[in-house]
């Protein structure tokens, strides 16, 4: 949550996996869209980022902030947090299908691999609940650490990341017994998480820091790289070379070698940019814009601006948002 907003009651301001479909038809890969949540105004933008045009905007519950996309299910699902409720997007035709009750404040949401179990962090009450994504909707919650906010699961749907803001850790829970494993102390207020495509990298944003925590899973290793200032979200390519950074308070854009582990470029962006998410088909990526209202589209390739597409007042968008659409 953000440390310069502090507004009472239900009202929290609060920031990828990649999915690569399979497909004998080459062409399906380009047909993705962006949903950004407009927390300002209830709403959700819905971008063609190959035309990186607006193609409608939904309404949603109050204060919309966290995605989670469904490649398998095309289905969108969105964290209102003062209407406590979770709205279900149906991608075909971009009408809510069904709202989830959440007696709590969700903030970040993550799905299964198999899109079975939707995972969302309550942030008030310190807790995660995970509900399936049948009709029955059925609970189960855990608790964690404190103010929890990003969520992620691996690959191989074992294990669920939970970053806790105010406990300055990120808890590892087995999502079978939904226990807590261990809680992996990073930097100063963890906010956004990302993973990388075979599970093993785990990077931790920490906001109180200006820097990126990188934990090898495996080994247990564990290295804090400065980006800008007030980082906030984070997003890694799929082939785990590249991740990007938001820096809410440098309006930026941080570009880092994950190979070489040092800083390639540092991108302009809109007002306070947030939630960040990388659409591979057309190597950009794409950053909603939380003070300009606006989402800023970057080319992967020469890592330059390419344009800016008007969306809705607070733009926030935190979480995975670009989905491949099958029509």
């Amino acid at each position: 949550m953000r440390e310069k907003i502090k507004i009472s009651y239900y009202l929290v301001f609060i920031c990828m996996l990649a999915n690569v479909a399979c497909s004998a038809a080459p062409l399906l890969e380009k047909h993705s869209r962006a949903y950004v949540t407009n927390q300002g105004e209830d709403t959700v933008s819905v971008i063609d980022t190959e035309k990186n045009v607006i193609i409608k905007t939904i309404n949603v519950g109050k204060a919309p902030v966290g995605i989670a996309v469904s490649n398998k299910l095309q289905r969108v699902y969105i964290s209102n947090v003062e209407s406590q409720n979770i709205s279900v997007i149906d991608a075909k035709t971009n009408n809510v299908i069904d709202t989830i009750k959440i007696k709590g404040s969700p903030v970040g949401l993550a799905l299964s691999p198999d899109s079975k179990i939707l995972y969302a962090a309550d942030w008030f009450d310190n807790r995660v609940v995970a509900i399936t994504t049948d009709a029955n909707h059925s609970v189960r919650e855990i608790k964690v650490g404190d103010a929890p906010a990003g969520l992620l699961v691996s690959p191989d749907n074992k294990w669920l990341y939970v970053a806790n803001r105010d406990s300055n850790d990120i808890a590892q829970i087995d999502t079978y017994t939904l226990t807590i494993k261990k809680r992996i102390p990073v930097g100063k207020h963890p906010y956004g998480i990302s993973l990388s495509s075979n599970g093993e990298l785990l990077i931790s944003v920490n906001v109180k820091e200006d820097s990126v925590s990188i934990v090898n899973l495996k080994s247990g290793k564990q290295q804090r790289i400065k980006v800008g200032f007030h980082p906030y979200c984070a997003a890694i390519s799929v082939n785990g070379k590249m991740l990007y950074v938001t820096n809410t308070q440098d309006d930026s854009i941080t570009v880092l070698d994950m190979i070489t582990r040092t800083i390639k470029a540092t991108i302009n962006v809109g007002s306070t940019p947030e939630g960040i998410s990388i659409d591979e088909s057309n190597k950009r990526v794409y950053v909603a814009n939380w003070g300009s209202d606006n989402v800023s589209v970057i080319d992967t390739s020469t890592n330059k601006l390419i344009t800016s597409i008007k969306t809705g007042e607070k733009s926030r968008a935190f979480g995975q948002f670009i989905l491949k659409t099958v029509n």
